[in-house]
């Protein structure tokens, strides 16, 4: 079972929480006895969380490593499906409900040379490869310096096309994310993996380490 899990990917979690004053540790020993005793977590989120996801019950949806608060992580990820947790970060007192679990492909790292070397095969074989190449920064950002065959989607305007995003790239093609240096890109990644993309790439150092291989591209 161990081995089956490593090869399906990296641990993910779905979780809920309730968001309290970091003083308020017994209205948290409060809420686990109602939840030991039967009470709905959901419903006593509605009631108490200071967070504005207390009115879907506390959710907040798939949590993998490096995408939250450390001390969140190392809470939610301690504890069992169905488990409670708590945390402390600097927002105040979470109390942590671990909804489901799931192993997901990881992140995958790529250094500016390997893009090069990647890139100088011709884009109609790219294509036939099923390589998608996404940079995510800024339209100005964008327009200082690229690298051809990227397609722009910016981060900053997430909410427009990510829940198209299935339609824009393909889940089952290999996905290069370039930013900057490599943290827009990051988060963008984790969320290709989290919503089922398989094979999924993280430029290193992002535009920047690029542009020391490739002096075509201004560095800025």
């Amino acid at each position: 079972m161990v081995a089956a899990r490593a090869q399906a990917g990296e641990r993910a979690v779905k979780v809920a929480h309730i968001l309290l004053g970091e003083g308020q540790a017994s209205l948290a020993d409060e809420i686990e006895g109602k939840v030991a005793g039967g009470a709905s977590f959901e419903d006593l989120a509605r009631q108490h969380s200071a967070c504005s996801s207390a009115k879907r019950g506390g959710e907040l949806g798939w949590l993998s490593r490096g995408s939250f608060f450390p001390q969140f992580e190392a809470a939610a990820f301690a504890a069992p499906v169905g488990g409670l947790a708590r945390a402390t970060t600097g927002r105040g007192l979470h109390l942590i409900k671990v909804l489901e679990e799931r192993y997901q492909a990881a992140v995958q790292q790529l250094s500016a040379a390997a893009l090069a070397e990647m890139l100088e095969a011709p884009p109609e074989v790219l294509r036939e490869e099923g390589v998608q190449l996404v940079d995510v920064r800024e339209e100005w950002e964008w327009q200082t310096a690229r690298i051809p065959g990227f397609q722009l989607l910016p981060l900053s305007a997430f909410d427009d096309w990510a829940p198209g995003i299935k339609q824009r790239l393909h889940p089952e093609g290999q996905v290069v994310v370039l930013c900057h240096h490599g943290v827009r890109s990051m988060q963008m990644a984790q969320f290709l993996v989290q919503n089922g993309f398989t094979d999924v790439k993280n430029v290193t150092g992002g535009i920047d380490s690029y542009s020391r291989v490739d002096p075509s591209v201004p560095i800025y």
